[in-house]
């Protein structure tokens, strides 16, 4: 039999697994910052408010930019939610583990060895 003969080492694709998690993590982020939903910054702006009572345009503007970084916050876990869910979208359940250019999505140790080293030279 020869090389091409082979039937593929099919595999679970891992790394689409841990995009799925990574996506599952990433929206349930302002959950876990504002248990009861919302604005993550609400419950600090509304200690703010009750400790700063002068009634000042600068208490106004602070109280409205610290409402803006708690939207942020929250628009950011959920940017990152749809990116790894995107990812996870776009990658095969299973890959043939003996692939040259794919194989590594089927081992987590050869993914984390990836990421390891994508930080100190970008990407995958």
């Amino acid at each position: 039999m020869s090389e091409q003969d082979e039937a593929p080492d099919m595999r679970t694709n891992l790394l689409r697994l841990r995009c799925r998690s990574a996506s599952a993590r990433a929206y349930q982020g302002p959950t876990r910052l504002a248990p009861s939903g919302g604005n993550p910054l609400a419950g600090v702006l509304a200690r703010l408010e009750d400790a700063w009572v002068s009634p000042s345009r600068d208490r106004t503007v602070y109280a409205e930019e610290l409402e803006g970084v708690g939207s942020a916050v929250t628009a950011a876990f959920e940017a990152q939610g749809r990116l790894c869910s995107d990812e996870a979208a776009s990658e095969p359940a299973e890959v043939d583990a003996d692939d040259p250019y794919e194989g590594w999505k089927a081992s987590s140790a050869r993914i984390d060895a990836r990421v390891g080293s994508s930080r100190h030279h970008g990407g995958y």
